[in-house]
C-alpha cells in the first residue's frame, strides 16, 4: 500500500501526490496506491492487514534541514489510535492495528518542499526529488513481495 498525501494547491506540499501518482501509474503489481489530500482515520482500513505500508509526504527544506529524499521506518506508537482530522502515519498505524494486523513494515519517504505558497507547479528542485522519491517507492516495493 502507497499513500501520497499533501495540498496540490500549495505549491510542493503537493510531491507525496505526485509521486503516488506516478507509482500508480508504473502498474505495480500487488501494489496499491491512494493519493489524498491528508491522512485521514478512514485510511486505516487501507492498510490494516497489508504487507508494507508507504507514506509519502513533503517536508519543509528549511536551515538545518536534511537534503534530498529521506526514507524512515515507521510504527504505531501504543495509545496513538486516537481520531482527528488530520493523523500521521504512527496514529494511522495504531488505528489500522484495531482493525486488524498491522503492516509488517511501514516506511515515511519524505520528499524536500522549499515552496509551500499558491499554486499547482512543483519547484525545480521538489520536481527533481519527486523523481527520486518515485525511485525510492518503486525499490521498496520491489523487495517486499
Amino acid at each position: 500500500m502507497v499513500i501520497g498525501y499533501g495540498n496540490d494547491l500549495r505549491g510542493d506540499d503537493g510531491a507525496g501526490r505526485r509521486v503516488a501518482e506516478a507509482v500508480a501509474a508504473a502498474g505495480l503489481p500487488g501494489v496499491t496506491v491512494r493519493s489524498v489530500h491528508q491522512l485521514a482515520p478512514e485510511h486505516a482500513a487501507d492498510v490494516a492487514g497489508r504487507r508494507c505500508a508507504i507514506f509519502v509526504d513533503a517536508r519543509l527544506a528549511g536551515a538545518g534541514a536534511q537534503a534530498g529524499v529521506t526514507v524512515q521506518a515507521v510504527s504505531a506508537r501504543v495509545g496513538d489510535a486516537g481520531l482527528t482530522h488530520h493523523t500521521s502515519p504512527a496514529a494511522l498505524l495504531a488505528l489500522a492495528a484495531t482493525l486488524g494486523p498491522p503492516p509488517g513494515d511501514a516506511f515515511v519517504v519524505s520528499i524536500p518542499a522549499g515552496d509551500l505558497g499558491i499554486g499547482t507547479t512543483l519547484s525545480t528542485a521538489t520536481a527533481a526529488a519527486v523523481d527520486a522519491a518515485v525511485d525510492q517507492v518503486v525499490a521498496l516495493c520491489a523487495c517486499r513481495p
